[in-house]
């Protein structure tokens, strides 16, 4: 019998491993992310995570990149909501605060 294709098996699997990961990491702590409790709560086997991340180094690497990515939208949009000249000050405060909230 033929092993089901990993797209039928969970759509969006890496973006789940992220969301436990981000999870574990608001609970208990980056130093405490296991790969094996990530697989557990998604009912998967540990050597699966392997196909979407080679290693914790990697998943961590890719977290921190969407977060990144998460800060730098957040401050593009509110440097966005005052396109006008001479919205300098409007602009430099609204930043400030999307900075706080992103935070």
């Amino acid at each position: 019998m033929a092993r089901p294709l990993k797209a039928l098996q969970m759509p969006n699997l890496s973006e789940s491993i992220k969301d436990f990961a981000w999870r574990q990491i608001t609970e208990s702590g980056a130093s405490s992310l296991s790969l094996r409790k990530i697989a557990r709560e998604l009912g998967i086997t540990a050597p699966a995570i392997y196909n979407y991340f080679p290693d914790r180094d990697a998943l961590v690497t890719a977290l921190i990149i969407d977060a990144y990515a998460s800060f730098g939208d957040c401050q593009h949009e509110a440097k966005a909501s005052f396109p006008e000249p001479g919205q300098e000050v409007e602009r430099f405060r609204a930043t400030g605060i999307a900075y706080r909230r992103w935070a």
